[in-house]
């Protein structure tokens, strides 16, 4: 038998930095974030030279064109107030994380695409101001070539942002990225930091997305982030003079206040649930990230929570007592009260309009449980008699806990049920840690020649589920 394992424990050294800022501002306004939508639109000049800048002299109805090379970190003032600040560059994955600004205040944030042409919307997201195009990025990341179009007649129109700052600011270094956190919370302004090593973030990114959604909750390799984050906002609290019964609360508006980002825009696929590391060391997430970030959160404090799924969304729920008010949702005699996590503003018990009258599913973050994955391969070899099946069998624990006393079984099946032409079980019954991989190689199963059989095999711990595969039916 031959040993795989990925030592992802080296993700429990994930937090090398913490710092807590406490700073009590009253804010005058609040405003939600805008979206930032890919549009087809006519292709804009790159014959100009890529280090200039060019100020409009005269406001008219056509937009204007510019072509400028921004470094990351650095900020590119569009006009009128807006600006856009080059928050990462990355070369590998041919894209760009933005972030776009009026009058100084972040009001949405976004990953652009190399070779794509974006349109940006004012504040309110209603008029589009300006389109923007990733011409190039640089080999080193270090630096991107941004070409713009202005609207200006658009622009005469806005007035000066003065929405509320609840967004994540990132310094980006050679070996880790440091985020810092603001929120708002009963006119209280709350701010924390922490730095977060790249890394971990790519061990993340190789980990399987074929798992519970649960097991995202429940990642052991989390636990220190989630642990750690919990307790500075009971201190958060404590030093604001809230009480316990306030600090879901304030987890709900830290977690709100993070940007929605789409799966397609920041990772390339449509569905790409994310550990809650990773949606902190992005600084934001669609609903699905978002939604399991604050159910890890409240489950870390001993809140019962669940999981609350409409079609196309996800949202939380939160264990309650009929004195509660608001919306909730009925599971096994069990109230969970609805909590929207994708923006800041939404109370316990509001479930957006357009999901309201939606059918939803209900799915309780339990404990720790595991969860095997079985992948083989194999070829067939024989005579004139008897065909030889050789095979790898590969089994990964996917859940969130240690398979105890793994067993492999491995079967030639009939066509008749629960008969076999051949079989073999392993003898030794091993522990399988999370994320752990163990291949296990069998050679001369046989069957008669001519007979029909398929190939199945079933993995199994003394405190997991069955997991059962098997392959298409040839003949032998």
């Amino acid at each position: 038998m031959i040993h795989i394992k990925e030592d992802t424990r080296l993700l429990g050294v994930i937090l090398t930095k913490i710092t807590i800022i406490l700073i009590i501002i009253l804010i005058l306004s609040s405003s939600g974030c805008t979206d930032i939508q890919a549009q087809k639109v006519s292709e804009q000049s790159t014959e100009q030279n890529t280090s200039s800048y060019k100020t409009p002299e005269v406001l008219g109805s056509e937009p204007d064109n510019y072509i400028q090379t921004v470094k990351k970190t650095g900020v590119l003032e569009i006009d009128n107030g807006y600006s856009l600040k080059v928050l990462d560059i990355s070369k590998q994955d041919k894209d760009v994380r933005l972030s776009f600004r009026k009058d100084g205040n972040e009001y949405t944030t976004g990953t652009l695409f190399e070779n794509k042409t974006y349109s940006i919307k004012d504040t309110n997201g209603e008029n589009i101001i300006y389109t923007i195009r990733i011409d190039r990025i640089s080999d080193s990341s270090f630096s991107v070539n941004i070409s713009y179009e202005i609207y200006p007649a658009i622009f005469l129109e806005t007035g000066i942002y003065e929405g509320e700052i609840t967004h994540t600011d990132v310094k980006i270094n050679s070996n880790s990225i440091t985020r810092s956190y603001r929120w708002k919370y009963d006119n209280t302004d709350f701010s924390v930091e922490y730095e977060y090593d790249t890394d971990a973030y790519d061990a993340y990114s190789r980990r399987s997305r074929n798992r519970d959604f649960s097991h995202f909750v429940n990642d052991p390799f989390d636990d220190e982030l989630i642990s750690m984050i919990t307790e500075q906002m009971a201190g958060l609290a404590q030093a604001n003079g809230y009480s316990r019964d306030e600090i879901p609360y304030i987890v709900m508006a830290f977690v709100q206040s993070l940007p929605y980002v789409s799966d397609s825009a920041s990772a390339g696929y449509d569905e790409y649930p994310r550990f809650p590391f990773e949606t902190l060391y992005h600084g934001g997430g669609d609903c699905e990230d978002s939604s399991i970030l604050l159910a890890a959160l409240l489950y870390d404090m001993g809140y019962g929570v669940a999981l609350v799924e409409f079609p196309g969304h996800m949202g939380v729920g939160v264990k309650g007592a009929e004195a509660l008010e608001g919306s909730y949702f009925d599971y096994s005699g069990v109230r969970y009260y609805y909590l929207e996590t994708t923006n800041s503003g939404w109370e316990v018990g509001v479930i957006p309009e357009e999901y309201a009258d939606l059918e939803a599913s209900v799915k309780p973050v339990l404990n720790s449980y595991p969860q095997l994955l079985v992948k083989f391969t194999g070829n067939a070899r024989g005579n004139n008699y008897v065909t030889y099946a050789d095979l790898e069998i590969e089994v990964t624990n996917i859940g969130s806990d240690v398979a105890h006393d793994l067993v492999i079984y491995t079967s030639l099946e009939t066509t008749t049920q629960n008969m076999v032409w051949d079989d073999l079980q392993t003898e030794t019954h091993e522990d399988l840690d999370v994320d752990e991989t163990v291949t296990y190689t069998i050679s001369n199963l046989k069957v008669p020649a001519g007979e029909t059989y398929r190939v199945g095999i079933w993995a199994w711990g003394s405190n997991s589920e069955n997991e059962y595969v098997y392959s298409d039916w040839a003949t032998a």
